[in-house]
C-alpha cells in the first residue's frame, strides 16, 4: 500500500564536486553535531576531503545490524543530530539503521553506483549467511558526487544498472499481482521506478558509454529507492528477480553481486513475461547489459546451471506474500532449463 507520508530526499546534489555541498546540506537542516560513518577504505581514499568537514567520525567495521546496534548504543547519550554516511551500500545501510534508532535526519553520501539502497527506506544485510531487509529511514538528503563515484570499480556500476533495469519486471510482477490477486498498485510510482530503467536500457542499446550515462543511472537508482518510499514497501523494486538474488545467497551459490544477479534474473522473467504475455523483450535487455560490460552468463557471477535451478525452484519459496510470475505460472524444473537454454545464459 503506497505510503502518502513518504519520506523522501528534501535535497538533492547530484553533480560533480557535490562532495563539497556536504556542510552545506548540513547547515540547511539545522543540525549542529552530525557525525559521519564511513569505513576504512573510504576514509583512506576521501581522508583529506573527510577531514576538512570538521564533524566527528565513527568508522564502520562490520556491514551487519550487530556493528549498527553498537554504534547506536554508543552514540545514544550523545547530542549527535544528524548522521552523514560516506561510502557503499553497507556503509550506507548501517547509517540508515543508526540514524533511523536515534530518530535523526540521514544525509547519504554515495561512493558507488551499485544499488538503489542510495536513497531507499530498506537496509539489507546478511546475517548467518543470509539475507534480511529492515525498513529504516530514508534519507533527508543525496550528495552523489560523479568526479567520486565514477573511480570506483566498473563492477559496482554495472551491478546498479542490473539493480535498475531490474525494475522493469519488478512493476510487472506487481501489475500482474493486482490482475490476479487484486493488490494494491499506483500507476505513479510505477512510473517512477519504471521511466529511469527503460532510459537507461535505451541508452545502452544506443551503444552509449555507461560512464558517460553515470548521472542518468544514479538519478534512476535515487528515483527507485523514492518509489520504494512512495509504496510503503520495496514492491515497485523487488519482483521474481529479486527473489532469485535471495535465493542464490540463501544457498550460499556463485559469487555475483546483488545487482549482478537480479540483472540475470531479469532476463528470465522478461523472457517469461514475452514468452507468456506478450509483455518484454528479453533479447534488448541482454544486449544492454552486455554493452555496459553487466554479466550475461550464468559462469560470469560462478553459478552452474543446476544452481541456477535450484535457485529459481527455491525462489518460490521467499516472500510468499509477496506475488510474481512465479507463482502464477510455477514453473517446472525442466521449464527453467529450457529457459536458461533459450535465454543463452548457459
Amino acid at each position: 500500500m503506497e505510503n502518502l507520508e513518504a519520506s523522501i530526499p528534501s535535497l538533492v546534489y547530484l553533480q560533480r564536486g557535490a562532495f563539497s555541498k556536504i556542510s552545506k546540506v548540513v547547515e540547511k537542516i539545522n543540525s549542529q553535531n552530525a557525525i559521519i560513518l564511513t569505513d576504512q577504505v573510504v576514509l583512506e581514499i576521501l581522508k583529506e576531503r573527510i577531514e576538512k568537514l570538521g564533524f566527528e567520525k565513527i568508522i564502520v567495521t562490520e556491514a551487519n545490524l550487530l556493528e549498527a546496534r553498537k554504534i547506536e548504543a554508543m552514540l545514544s547519550y550523545s547530542e549527535v543530530d544528524a548522521i552523514v554516511g560516506i561510502g557503499g551500500g553497507k556503509v550506507l545501510d548501517v547509517s540508515k539503521v543508526v540514524a533511523s534508532e536515534l530518530n535523526v535526519p540521514f544525509i547519504s553520501v554515495p561512493t558507488t553506483a551499485s544499488h538503489d539502497g542510495i536513497a531507499s527506506p530498506v537496509a539489507s544485510f546478511k546475517e548467518q549467511g543470509r539475507p534480511i531487509s529492515i525498513s529504516a529511514k530514508a534519507p533527508i538528503a543525496v550528495v552523489a558526487d560523479i568526479d567520486i563515484i565514477e573511480k570506483c570499480p566498473k563492477r559496482l556500476i554495472h551491478s546498479g544498472f542490473g539493480d535498475l533495469i531490474s525494475n522493469i519486471t519488478a512493476v510487472k510482477d506487481w501489475k500482474l499481482s493486482r490482475d490476479l490477486t487484486g493488490e494494491s498498485y499506483n500507476e505513479v510510482i510505477a512510473s517512477i521506478a519504471t521511466i529511469p530503467a527503460y532510459l537507461m536500457l535505451n541508452k545502452a542499446k544506443d551503444n552509449l558509454s555507461l560512464k558517460e550515462d553515470l548521472e542518468t543511472l544514479l538519478r534512476g537508482l535515487i528515483m527507485s529507492g523514492v518509489a520504494i518510499s512512495m509504496a510503503g514497501s520495496s514492491r515497485p523494486a523487488s519482483g521474481a528477480e529479486h527473489k532469485f538474488s535471495h535465493a542464490i545467497d540463501y544457498l550460499g551459490y556463485g559469487f555475483g553481486t546483488h545487482g549482478e544477479q537480479v540483472g540475470i534474473g531479469t532476463i528470465i522473467f522478461e523472457f517469461m513475461y514475452e514468452n507468456h504475455y506478450g509483455d518484454g523483450d528479453w533479447r534488448a535487455i541482454k544486449e544492454a547489459m552486455k554493452k555496459v560490460g553487466a554479466p550475461t552468463k550464468l559462469s560470469e557471477i560462478g553459478l552452474s546451471k543446476d544452481q541456477a535451478i535450484s535457485a529459481l525452484l527455491q525462489a518460490k519459496m521467499i516472500r510468499r506474500r509477496r506475488f510474481t510470475i512465479l507463482e502464477a505460472l510455477n514453473p517446472s524444473k525442466e521449464e527453467f532449463e529450457r529457459i536458461l537454454r533459450e535465454t543463452e545464459l548457459i
